[in-house]
Protein backbone atom coordinates (compact mmCIF):
# COMPACT_ATOMS: atom_id res chain seq x y z
CA UNK A 1 0.00 0.00 0.00
CA UNK A 2 0.99 3.76 -0.82
CA UNK A 3 3.44 5.06 2.50
CA UNK A 4 3.25 8.26 0.80
CA UNK A 5 3.15 11.25 3.15
CA UNK A 6 -0.52 12.24 3.29
CA UNK A 7 0.64 15.51 5.05
CA UNK A 8 -2.66 17.00 3.24
CA UNK A 9 -3.52 16.78 6.80
CA UNK A 10 -1.91 20.11 7.62
CA UNK A 11 -5.01 21.64 5.11
CA UNK A 12 -7.38 19.09 5.60
CA UNK A 13 -7.40 18.05 9.41
CA UNK A 14 -9.64 20.88 10.06
CA UNK A 15 -11.91 20.03 6.93
CA UNK A 16 -12.01 16.57 8.34
CA UNK A 17 -13.28 17.86 11.58
CA UNK A 18 -15.94 20.34 9.83
CA UNK A 19 -17.31 18.31 7.64
CA UNK A 20 -17.60 15.20 10.57
CA UNK A 21 -19.33 18.13 13.06
CA UNK A 22 -21.36 19.70 10.47
CA UNK A 23 -22.47 17.14 7.67
CA UNK A 24 -22.01 13.40 10.15
CA UNK A 25 -22.80 13.87 13.22
CA UNK A 26 -26.33 14.16 13.07
CA UNK A 27 -26.19 12.05 10.19
CA UNK A 28 -24.49 9.38 12.26
CA UNK A 29 -27.17 9.84 14.91
CA UNK A 30 -29.91 8.79 12.33
CA UNK A 31 -28.01 5.87 10.69
CA UNK A 32 -26.79 4.30 13.55
CA UNK A 33 -29.91 2.80 14.32
CA UNK A 34 -29.69 1.44 10.62
CA UNK A 35 -26.37 0.35 10.67
CA UNK A 36 -24.97 -0.18 14.12
CA UNK A 37 -26.02 -4.35 13.59
CA UNK A 38 -24.21 -4.26 10.03
CA UNK A 39 -21.64 -6.44 9.96
CA UNK A 40 -18.84 -8.07 8.41
CA UNK A 41 -18.15 -11.50 7.44
CA UNK A 42 -15.45 -13.27 6.35
CA UNK A 43 -15.34 -17.03 5.34
CA UNK A 44 -12.72 -19.18 3.38
CA UNK A 45 -10.76 -22.38 3.61
CA UNK A 46 -8.81 -21.68 0.80
CA UNK A 47 -10.55 -19.44 -1.53
CA UNK A 48 -11.47 -16.41 1.15
CA UNK A 49 -14.08 -13.63 0.63
CA UNK A 50 -15.48 -11.24 2.33
CA UNK A 51 -19.48 -10.40 2.85
CA UNK A 52 -20.79 -7.39 4.30
CA UNK A 53 -24.16 -8.18 5.77
CA UNK A 54 -27.06 -6.11 7.09
CA UNK A 55 -28.91 -5.84 10.41
CA UNK A 56 -31.16 -9.18 9.15
CA UNK A 57 -27.93 -10.76 8.04
CA UNK A 58 -28.66 -10.40 4.22
CA UNK A 59 -26.40 -9.51 2.01
CA UNK A 60 -25.54 -6.35 1.00
CA UNK A 61 -21.89 -6.97 -0.92
CA UNK A 62 -18.92 -9.54 -1.42
CA UNK A 63 -15.46 -9.51 -1.93
CA UNK A 64 -12.81 -11.53 -2.31
CA UNK A 65 -9.72 -11.54 -0.16
CA UNK A 66 -7.23 -13.70 -1.85
CA UNK A 67 -6.80 -14.83 -6.08
CA UNK A 68 -8.81 -17.97 -5.36
CA UNK A 69 -11.76 -16.48 -3.87
CA UNK A 70 -11.45 -14.08 -7.17
CA UNK A 71 -12.11 -17.29 -9.36
CA UNK A 72 -15.54 -18.20 -7.09
CA UNK A 73 -16.99 -15.07 -6.88
CA UNK A 74 -16.75 -14.33 -10.28
CA UNK A 75 -18.61 -17.42 -10.74
CA UNK A 76 -22.40 -16.42 -12.39
CA UNK A 77 -24.43 -17.64 -8.79
CA UNK A 78 -22.23 -14.48 -7.18
CA UNK A 79 -24.06 -12.04 -9.46
CA UNK A 80 -27.41 -12.50 -7.40
CA UNK A 81 -25.80 -12.30 -3.95
CA UNK A 82 -27.28 -9.50 -2.85
CA UNK A 83 -30.20 -9.56 -0.70
CA UNK A 84 -29.29 -13.24 0.27
CA UNK A 85 -29.79 -14.51 3.74
CA UNK A 86 -25.98 -15.02 5.24
CA UNK A 87 -26.47 -19.24 4.89
CA UNK A 88 -28.01 -18.99 1.75
CA UNK A 89 -24.71 -17.29 0.51
CA UNK A 90 -22.42 -19.95 2.11
CA UNK A 91 -24.29 -22.73 0.41
CA UNK A 92 -23.67 -20.80 -2.97
CA UNK A 93 -19.87 -20.30 -2.12
CA UNK A 94 -19.89 -24.00 -0.94
CA UNK A 95 -21.47 -25.24 -4.15
CA UNK A 96 -19.16 -22.94 -6.52
CA UNK A 97 -16.40 -24.27 -4.46
CA UNK A 98 -17.41 -27.89 -4.83
CA UNK A 99 -18.10 -27.53 -8.65
CA UNK A 100 -14.62 -26.11 -9.08
CA UNK A 101 -12.73 -29.14 -7.29
CA UNK A 102 -11.75 -26.74 -3.85
CA UNK A 103 -14.08 -29.18 -2.27
CA UNK A 104 -13.40 -32.76 -2.68
CA UNK A 105 -16.12 -35.81 -1.93
CA UNK A 106 -15.41 -39.71 -2.19
CA UNK A 107 -12.05 -41.12 -0.69
CA UNK A 108 -11.31 -38.75 2.41
CA UNK A 109 -7.76 -36.55 2.96
CA UNK A 110 -6.12 -38.01 -0.27
CA UNK A 111 -4.07 -35.51 0.04
CA UNK A 112 -2.74 -35.58 3.49
CA UNK A 113 -5.15 -32.37 4.31
CA UNK A 114 -8.74 -31.58 5.40
CA UNK A 115 -11.00 -28.56 4.73
CA UNK A 116 -11.28 -26.52 7.60
CA UNK A 117 -13.13 -23.14 7.64
CA UNK A 118 -12.61 -20.30 9.37
CA UNK A 119 -15.28 -17.85 9.80
CA UNK A 120 -14.64 -14.23 11.31
CA UNK A 121 -17.77 -11.53 12.27
CA UNK A 122 -17.26 -8.16 13.50
CA UNK A 123 -20.27 -7.31 15.88
CA UNK A 124 -21.47 -8.26 19.10
CA UNK A 125 -24.23 -10.38 18.73
CA UNK A 126 -23.13 -13.01 16.84
CA UNK A 127 -23.15 -16.19 18.31
CA UNK A 128 -26.06 -16.96 16.44
CA UNK A 129 -24.65 -16.20 13.08
CA UNK A 130 -21.95 -17.73 13.19
CA UNK A 131 -23.98 -21.20 14.39
CA UNK A 132 -26.36 -20.86 11.85
CA UNK A 133 -23.55 -20.68 9.16
CA UNK A 134 -21.33 -23.54 11.11
CA UNK A 135 -24.42 -25.44 10.68
CA UNK A 136 -24.81 -25.18 7.05
CA UNK A 137 -21.18 -25.71 6.08
CA UNK A 138 -21.25 -28.85 8.35
CA UNK A 139 -25.22 -29.76 6.60
CA UNK A 140 -23.57 -29.09 3.22
CA UNK A 141 -20.25 -31.34 3.55
CA UNK A 142 -21.87 -34.00 5.40
CA UNK A 143 -24.36 -34.49 2.41
CA UNK A 144 -21.50 -34.70 0.46
CA UNK A 145 -19.24 -36.97 2.24
CA UNK A 146 -17.05 -34.19 2.09
CA UNK A 147 -14.43 -34.13 5.37
CA UNK A 148 -14.41 -30.54 6.96
CA UNK A 149 -13.97 -28.76 10.20
CA UNK A 150 -15.01 -25.20 10.88
CA UNK A 151 -12.90 -23.07 13.56
CA UNK A 152 -14.28 -21.37 16.17
CA UNK A 153 -15.57 -17.90 15.76
CA UNK A 154 -12.82 -15.01 15.34
CA UNK A 155 -14.33 -11.73 16.34
CA UNK A 156 -13.43 -9.20 14.01
CA UNK A 157 -12.56 -6.52 16.46
CA UNK A 158 -13.14 -2.52 15.88
CA UNK A 159 -8.84 -2.39 15.73
CA UNK A 160 -9.23 -5.27 12.93
CA UNK A 161 -11.74 -2.89 10.88
CA UNK A 162 -10.14 -0.03 11.15
CA UNK A 163 -6.69 -1.80 9.40
CA UNK A 164 -8.99 -2.77 6.64
CA UNK A 165 -10.96 0.18 6.03
CA UNK A 166 -7.17 1.69 5.95
CA UNK A 167 -6.08 -1.27 2.85
CA UNK A 168 -9.22 0.33 1.10
CA UNK A 169 -9.15 3.57 1.55
CA UNK A 170 -5.34 4.88 1.61
CA UNK A 171 -6.64 8.60 0.92
CA UNK A 172 -7.84 8.42 4.81
CA UNK A 173 -5.80 9.57 7.27
CA UNK A 174 -5.19 7.23 10.01
CA UNK A 175 -6.54 9.61 12.67
CA UNK A 176 -9.59 9.71 10.72
CA UNK A 177 -10.12 5.85 10.52
CA UNK A 178 -9.59 5.86 14.11
CA UNK A 179 -12.49 8.37 14.77
CA UNK A 180 -15.04 6.58 12.65
CA UNK A 181 -17.74 5.17 15.07
CA UNK A 182 -18.45 0.98 14.01
CA UNK A 183 -21.29 1.49 11.52
CA UNK A 184 -19.08 4.09 9.71
CA UNK A 185 -16.09 1.66 9.11
CA UNK A 186 -18.49 -1.25 8.13
CA UNK A 187 -20.20 1.36 5.70
CA UNK A 188 -16.62 2.31 4.28
CA UNK A 189 -16.10 -1.40 3.26
CA UNK A 190 -19.53 -1.75 1.93
CA UNK A 191 -18.87 0.76 -0.49
CA UNK A 192 -15.61 -0.48 -1.26
CA UNK A 193 -16.83 -3.74 -2.06
CA UNK A 194 -19.30 -2.36 -4.35
CA UNK A 195 -16.33 0.49 -6.28
CA UNK A 196 -14.44 -3.00 -6.93
CA UNK A 197 -17.39 -5.38 -7.25
CA UNK A 198 -16.00 -6.41 -10.85
CA UNK A 199 -12.34 -6.36 -10.24
CA UNK A 200 -11.70 -10.06 -10.11
CA UNK A 201 -7.97 -9.06 -8.97
CA UNK A 202 -6.37 -8.34 -5.75
CA UNK A 203 -4.14 -5.85 -7.88
CA UNK A 204 -5.86 -4.16 -9.63
CA UNK A 205 -8.30 -3.43 -6.47
CA UNK A 206 -5.26 -2.16 -4.94
CA UNK A 207 -4.45 0.28 -8.66
CA UNK A 208 -8.39 1.66 -7.86
CA UNK A 209 -7.70 2.16 -3.97
CA UNK A 210 -4.95 4.21 -4.87
CA UNK A 211 -5.99 5.83 -7.83
CA UNK A 212 -9.19 7.06 -5.99
CA UNK A 213 -6.18 8.80 -3.47
CA UNK A 214 -4.83 10.43 -6.35
CA UNK A 215 -8.29 11.70 -7.80
CA UNK A 216 -9.35 13.04 -4.18
CA UNK A 217 -6.07 14.61 -3.34
CA UNK A 218 -6.07 16.51 -7.25
CA UNK A 219 -9.42 17.29 -6.65
CA UNK A 220 -8.72 19.15 -3.36
CA UNK A 221 -5.38 20.81 -4.71
CA UNK A 222 -7.42 22.16 -7.86
CA UNK A 223 -9.64 24.04 -5.11
CA UNK A 224 -7.28 25.49 -2.93
CA UNK A 225 -5.07 26.28 -5.38
CA UNK A 226 -8.21 28.35 -7.13
CA UNK A 227 -8.10 30.02 -3.46
CA UNK A 228 -4.75 31.58 -3.93
CA UNK A 229 -3.70 34.35 -5.56
CA UNK A 230 -1.93 34.26 -9.28
CA UNK A 231 1.79 34.31 -8.17
CA UNK A 232 1.00 31.54 -5.93
CA UNK A 233 -1.39 29.39 -8.32
CA UNK A 234 1.70 29.74 -10.81
CA UNK A 235 3.73 28.23 -8.01
CA UNK A 236 1.44 25.51 -7.09
CA UNK A 237 0.62 24.66 -10.77
CA UNK A 238 4.43 24.23 -11.17
CA UNK A 239 5.03 21.77 -8.78
CA UNK A 240 2.01 19.84 -8.95
CA UNK A 241 2.98 19.28 -12.36
CA UNK A 242 5.61 17.43 -11.29
CA UNK A 243 3.74 15.27 -8.96
CA UNK A 244 1.25 13.99 -11.69
CA UNK A 245 3.65 12.89 -13.63
CA UNK A 246 4.97 11.04 -10.64
CA UNK A 247 1.93 9.67 -10.53
CA UNK A 248 2.03 8.80 -14.07
CA UNK A 249 5.16 6.68 -13.51
CA UNK A 250 3.81 4.69 -10.78
CA UNK A 251 1.03 4.13 -12.63
CA UNK A 252 3.57 3.02 -15.76
CA UNK A 253 5.13 0.72 -13.19
CA UNK A 254 2.55 -0.98 -11.27
CA UNK A 255 1.62 -1.57 -15.49
CA UNK A 256 4.35 -3.17 -16.29
CA UNK A 257 5.15 -5.06 -13.08
CA UNK A 258 1.59 -6.63 -12.01
CA UNK A 259 -1.03 -6.03 -14.49
CA UNK A 260 -0.17 -5.98 -17.91
CA UNK A 261 -0.35 -9.66 -19.98
CA UNK A 262 3.54 -9.87 -19.96
CA UNK A 263 4.47 -8.86 -16.64
CA UNK A 264 6.06 -10.88 -14.29
CA UNK A 265 3.23 -11.14 -11.66
CA UNK A 266 0.59 -11.81 -14.18
CA UNK A 267 2.78 -15.01 -15.76
CA UNK A 268 3.44 -16.27 -12.65
CA UNK A 269 -0.42 -15.96 -11.91
CA UNK A 270 -1.12 -18.03 -15.26
CA UNK A 271 1.28 -20.59 -14.01
CA UNK A 272 -0.31 -21.07 -10.48
CA UNK A 273 -4.05 -21.23 -12.13
CA UNK A 274 -2.50 -23.76 -14.35
CA UNK A 275 -1.07 -25.79 -11.58
CA UNK A 276 -3.60 -25.05 -9.40
CA UNK A 277 -6.33 -26.17 -12.25
CA UNK A 278 -4.49 -29.59 -13.19
CA UNK A 279 -4.09 -30.43 -9.31
CA UNK A 280 -7.40 -29.94 -8.31
CA UNK A 281 -8.64 -31.91 -11.24
CA UNK A 282 -6.54 -35.06 -10.54
CA UNK A 283 -7.23 -34.50 -6.76
CA UNK A 284 -10.97 -34.76 -7.95
CA UNK A 285 -10.22 -38.19 -9.45
CA UNK A 286 -8.00 -39.42 -6.90
CA UNK A 287 -10.81 -39.08 -4.33
CA UNK A 288 -13.43 -40.93 -6.35
CA UNK A 289 -11.38 -44.10 -6.56
CA UNK A 290 -11.69 -46.92 -4.28
CA UNK A 291 -9.17 -47.35 -1.39
CA UNK A 292 -7.54 -49.86 -3.30
CA UNK A 293 -7.42 -48.65 -6.57
CA UNK A 294 -5.19 -45.97 -5.53
CA UNK A 295 -1.60 -47.22 -6.37
CA UNK A 296 1.63 -46.08 -5.69
CA UNK A 297 1.70 -44.69 -8.53
CA UNK A 298 -0.98 -42.37 -8.19
CA UNK A 299 0.03 -41.25 -5.03
CA UNK A 300 3.18 -39.85 -6.27
CA UNK A 301 1.61 -38.19 -9.27
CA UNK A 302 -1.12 -36.26 -6.62
CA UNK A 303 2.26 -35.26 -4.57
CA UNK A 304 4.01 -33.89 -7.89
CA UNK A 305 0.73 -32.01 -8.97
CA UNK A 306 0.64 -30.68 -5.37
CA UNK A 307 4.37 -29.39 -5.05
CA UNK A 308 4.26 -27.83 -8.53
CA UNK A 309 1.50 -25.85 -7.09
CA UNK A 310 3.70 -25.02 -4.31
CA UNK A 311 6.01 -23.79 -6.64
CA UNK A 312 3.95 -21.96 -8.58
CA UNK A 313 2.85 -20.39 -5.65
CA UNK A 314 5.80 -19.45 -4.00
CA UNK A 315 6.86 -17.91 -7.65
CA UNK A 316 3.90 -15.91 -7.45
CA UNK A 317 4.71 -14.61 -4.34
CA UNK A 318 8.17 -13.69 -5.29
CA UNK A 319 6.94 -12.16 -7.84
CA UNK A 320 4.35 -9.98 -6.14
CA UNK A 321 7.36 -9.08 -4.25
CA UNK A 322 9.53 -8.61 -6.73
CA UNK A 323 7.10 -6.27 -8.73
CA UNK A 324 5.79 -4.07 -5.09
CA UNK A 325 9.57 -3.65 -4.76
CA UNK A 326 10.07 -1.94 -8.32
CA UNK A 327 6.45 0.44 -7.61
CA UNK A 328 8.12 1.23 -3.76
CA UNK A 329 11.40 2.46 -5.38
CA UNK A 330 9.13 4.78 -8.44
CA UNK A 331 6.48 5.66 -5.30
CA UNK A 332 9.60 7.77 -3.83
CA UNK A 333 10.12 10.09 -5.63
CA UNK A 334 6.15 11.23 -4.76
CA UNK A 335 6.67 11.66 -1.14
CA UNK A 336 9.32 14.94 -2.12
CA UNK A 337 6.64 15.87 -5.28
CA UNK A 338 3.39 15.80 -2.91
CA UNK A 339 5.45 17.48 -0.36
CA UNK A 340 6.79 20.61 -2.37
CA UNK A 341 2.46 20.39 -3.35
CA UNK A 342 1.51 21.33 0.24
CA UNK A 343 4.17 23.57 0.92
CA UNK A 344 3.12 25.84 -1.81
CA UNK A 345 -0.35 25.56 -0.76
CA UNK A 346 0.87 26.82 2.58
CA UNK A 347 2.64 29.08 1.04
CA UNK A 348 -0.53 30.58 0.02
CA UNK A 349 -1.85 31.25 3.39
CA UNK A 350 -4.63 29.17 2.40
CA UNK A 351 -6.98 27.50 4.90
CA UNK A 352 -9.11 24.51 4.45
CA UNK A 353 -11.55 25.07 6.72
CA UNK A 354 -12.58 27.80 4.89
CA UNK A 355 -13.81 25.85 2.19
CA UNK A 356 -14.54 22.32 3.76
CA UNK A 357 -18.21 21.82 1.70
CA UNK A 358 -16.69 22.73 -1.03
CA UNK A 359 -13.70 20.47 -0.69
CA UNK A 360 -16.46 17.63 0.04
CA UNK A 361 -18.39 18.03 -2.98
CA UNK A 362 -15.10 18.31 -4.74
CA UNK A 363 -14.05 15.12 -3.47
CA UNK A 364 -17.74 13.81 -4.77
CA UNK A 365 -17.13 14.84 -7.88
CA UNK A 366 -13.57 13.56 -8.05
CA UNK A 367 -14.61 9.84 -7.11
CA UNK A 368 -17.34 9.90 -9.45
CA UNK A 369 -15.12 10.97 -12.62
CA UNK A 370 -12.81 8.25 -11.54
CA UNK A 371 -15.50 5.11 -11.74
CA UNK A 372 -15.62 6.55 -15.62
CA UNK A 373 -12.06 6.95 -16.25
CA UNK A 374 -10.10 4.20 -14.39
CA UNK A 375 -12.64 1.60 -16.32
CA UNK A 376 -11.61 3.25 -19.47
CA UNK A 377 -8.08 3.40 -18.71
CA UNK A 378 -7.97 -0.95 -17.07
CA UNK A 379 -10.88 -2.08 -19.66
CA UNK A 380 -8.48 -4.26 -20.95
CA UNK A 381 -6.72 -5.54 -18.37
CA UNK A 382 -10.21 -6.12 -16.80
CA UNK A 383 -11.58 -7.99 -19.89
CA UNK A 384 -8.41 -10.43 -20.01
CA UNK A 385 -8.94 -11.23 -16.08
CA UNK A 386 -12.21 -12.30 -16.53
CA UNK A 387 -11.21 -14.02 -19.68
CA UNK A 388 -8.33 -16.02 -17.47
CA UNK A 389 -10.81 -16.69 -14.75
CA UNK A 390 -12.92 -18.02 -17.01
CA UNK A 391 -10.00 -20.67 -18.61
CA UNK A 392 -9.39 -21.78 -15.47
CA UNK A 393 -13.32 -22.55 -14.76
CA UNK A 394 -13.27 -24.79 -18.03
CA UNK A 395 -10.51 -26.40 -17.14
CA UNK A 396 -11.48 -27.31 -13.75
CA UNK A 397 -15.38 -27.86 -15.26
CA UNK A 398 -13.43 -30.60 -17.69
CA UNK A 399 -11.83 -32.19 -15.24
CA UNK A 400 -8.95 -34.93 -15.36
CA UNK A 401 -9.07 -36.68 -18.42
CA UNK A 402 -8.28 -40.02 -17.84
CA UNK A 403 -5.77 -41.57 -20.76
CA UNK A 404 -7.81 -44.39 -22.77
Amino acid sequence: MLKIAKKLTRFVCALIITITSVLCVSCSKDNTADNAENKVMALGFNPQIEFVLDADNKVISVTALNEEGNLIISATAFQSIEGKSAEDAVKIFLEVSEEYGFLVSGSASVDGTTNEFSISISGETVKELYDNVKGEIQSYCSSLDIQATVADLKQITKEELESLVAECAPYLEAAEIKAMEYAELVKELEKSHKETAELYSQELKKAYYEAKMFAIQQAEIEILKSKANAIAQYAIDAVNGVYVSAIENVEKVRNEMLLAEDSIYQKALEAFRVAKAEYLNYRNYVAGLEQNEITTQISSALANYQALVDSTEQALLQAGVTANTALDTAKASLTTAYEAVLDAIEQASVKASDFALELSAAKTLAVEALATAFETQYNEVVTRIEADWNEMRTLLQQGYQVAE
